[in-house]
């Protein structure tokens, strides 16, 4: 055990995670990794010079089997004579209310109150259990859905203070052996064997497959993402100087950039500068909008283009602006005429005029839970040539060609038999393909490459709801 101790205060110092006279919280939900967390630190707090306590947070999932695992916990920390916090996050009840997935819902109810423990009785420091398999979980995850590999955070600003993962470079096996050899207490969760979360059929298939090829992969993936995080690091300091230099600010007080200072910049630090300007729309939130790489990449496409003048429009009423060299966000306005012609991107929700939203995505990108909050879904299949997609307003001569016809029926004529109010006929959408074939009238008529019904030609989903 004297190597899995020299490991851990090897990586606390490599990293700086922990200071003399630091007020330290162990998050522990009674599991062998946070147990065994618990014991080093309390064991090792006057070594470290560190005051030392414990938070536990039932979610109320498993009625008095999970309300044991904080009976357990307490009485550890009444045997090393530290401070003891308990809390419960009901997150059955708030599913039932307003929906959600169990993991993440469960993730930020004990996160918010290691929030306001930390700050009420101020602690400096949140100290979580995270090892090497949960960081190649991770890293393994954030691949198979495209994001950079950048693995769980070593440590991250929190509440104040920081959270910590002092025990990334440690093995799960060295874990069980820690608290065997201390005899230390801790309780298995049912519900980690359950392969209905993604994280557990990864860690119950993938990681032991890759750990059987080269039992150094888990600890290969925490070095890997540590460098990762460094980088990152100095790539966003660089970003952060960049937009300073050249953003300038509207009327509105929104950002607004000169294109050619921002096409000299290089393309690694062009997409954190756009990642930046959209952080500073939503202030520093990222549930109104995702920052997702198609997004991104989106932007950075019409920001390199020069043709024309472009509009995108994002959440909450945000839009991003080209007109010829300048880059501006705009807000929108409720009397604020629907363009002619704008981008319909892939991947986020699209506001046309004052009462209706867009959306389109590959099938297999589509989020169940925008099922729920959607009015009309399609799905369609179009070649790589048709893309991307836009959305226009009515013009005289529009062509649609609909399912069972021979030749394509004039707009006009498509809104007149559908009964369409005289007054909606010209704010009505139209979905156009880039080579400018109108595919669709979203809500209304849909043409030949749509189907109520996915089928195996389904690559992609259209969806509409009103505001």
């Amino acid at each position: 055990m004297n190597t899995f101790r020299q490991s851990v205060f090897r990586f606390i110092k490599e990293w700086s995670l922990i200071a003399p006279g630091d007020r330290i919280l162990v998050a522990c939900s009674g599991g062998v990794d946070s147990v065994a967390l618990l014991h080093f630190m309390a064991s090792n707090q006057d070594r470290m010079e560190i005051e030392v306590a414990a938070i536990h947070v039932d979610h109320m999932l498993r009625g008095k089997e999970s309300a044991t695992d904080g009976v357990l916990v307490e009485g550890l920390c009444e045997t090393y004579g530290i401070p003891f916090f308990g809390g419960s996050v009901p997150v059955a009840d708030m599913i039932k209310q307003d929906g959600g997935n169990v993991q993440a819902v469960c993730r930020e109810g004990r996160y918010a109150l290691f929030s306001d423990i930390m700050q009420e009785q101020r602690y400096d420091v949140l100290v979580t259990a995270h090892h090497a398999e949960d960081q190649l979980e991770t890293v393994l995850m954030q691949i198979a859905k495209g994001s950079q590999p950048s693995g769980i955070p070593v440590k991250r600003k929190f509440a104040g203070g920081v959270v910590v993962r002092p025990i990334l470079p440690v093995m799960k096996e060295e874990l069980y052996s820690y608290a065997k050899e201390h005899d230390v207490p801790y309780r298995e969760d049912p519900s980690n064997e359950s392969d209905a979360y993604m994280r557990n059929r990864y860690r119950h298939h993938i990681v032991p497959f890759m750990l059987n090829e080269n039992l150094a992969a888990a600890k290969n993936a925490v070095k890997m993402s540590g460098w990762l995080q460094e980088d990152e690091d100095l790539l966003e300091t660089l970003a952060v100087e960049q937009l300073e230099r050249i953003v300038e600010f509207t009327d509105e007080g929104l950002p607004a950039i000169d294109s050619g200072d921002f096409s000299v910049m290089h393309l690694a630090l062009q997409r954190r500068v756009i990642t930046l300007l959209l952080k500073y729309l939503y202030d520093g939130e990222s549930t109104p909008v995702e920052y997702n790489s198609a997004l991104i990449s989106q932007l950075l496409h019409h920001v390199e283009s020069q043709n024309g003048n472009v509009s995108i429009d994002l959440p909450r009423g945000y839009r991003f602006t080209r007109a010829y060299s300048k880059l501006t966000f705009v807000r929108h306005t409720q009397s604020e005429e629907i363009a002619t012609r704008k981008v319909f991107p892939k991947g986020n929700w699209t506001r046309w005029g004052n009462d209706l939203e867009l959306y389109w995505a590959e099938v297999d990108d589509s989020d169940a839970e925008l099922f729920m909050s959607t009015d009309d879904i399609m799905y369609f299949d179009l070649p790589d040539s048709h893309l991307p997609l836009f959305i226009k307003r009515r013009e005289d001569g529009d062509r649609i060609l609909l399912p069972g016809m021979d030749h394509p029926k004039r707009v006009s004529r498509l809104l007149i038999d559908e009964k369409v109010d005289l007054a909606e006929r010209d704010r009505l959408p139209l979905i156009v393909t880039a080579l400018g074939e109108i595919c669709a009238v979203p809500g209304l008529r849909y043409g030949v490459a749509f189907s109520r019904n996915k089928t195996e030609q389904s690559n992609y989903i259209v969806r509409t709801r009103k505001c």
